[in-house]
């Protein structure tokens, strides 16, 4: 069985490339399964990830520049602006998903590819969206 956090990692690998070439969504995501090796298995909920992320690109930034008061978002690590912005994705628009795991899974992520202070500044961002968007519904 495919594992949520490896499509996760491969989502927020995608992202960071869209984010740095500036090249189509389509184009990217087909580059990106032509050169890397990666299960079959993991591709449907990357592509759920990044298709969901980037469709809803416009409200996920909104709610992160709100939550991120001193932070612009151009500011901010590319590493760490996709984890969130994937993350933010699952806690605002998927509902089996629990926010715990969204975000847990988001730090988890952020200890093995991003730096130090990372794990910490992404768990504040999202639990603050979390009890935001808690408080919504």
């Amino acid at each position: 069985m495919p594992s949520r956090r490896q499509s996760r990692i491969v989502a927020m690998q995608m992202l960071y490339q869209i984010h740095l070439t500036a090249e189509p969504i389509q184009l990217v995501m087909e580059k990106f399964w032509q050169s890397q090796d990666i299960s079959t298995e993991l591709r449907p909920f990357a592509l759920q990830l990044v298709e969901g992320t980037t469709s809803n690109l416009e409200t996920i930034d909104a709610e992160l520049q709100a939550t991120a008061k001193n932070w612009r978002l151009h500011r901010m690590p590319i590493v760490d602006l996709s984890i969130l912005r994937i993350a933010t994705y699952e806690i605002l628009y998927i509902d089996e998903i629990d926010a715990a795991t969204s975000i847990n899974e988001a730090v988890e992520i952020a200890k093995s590819y991003s730096t130090p202070n990372s794990p910490k500044f992404i768990n504040g961002v999202l639990d603050n969206i979390r009890k935001k968007h808690e408080e919504m519904q």
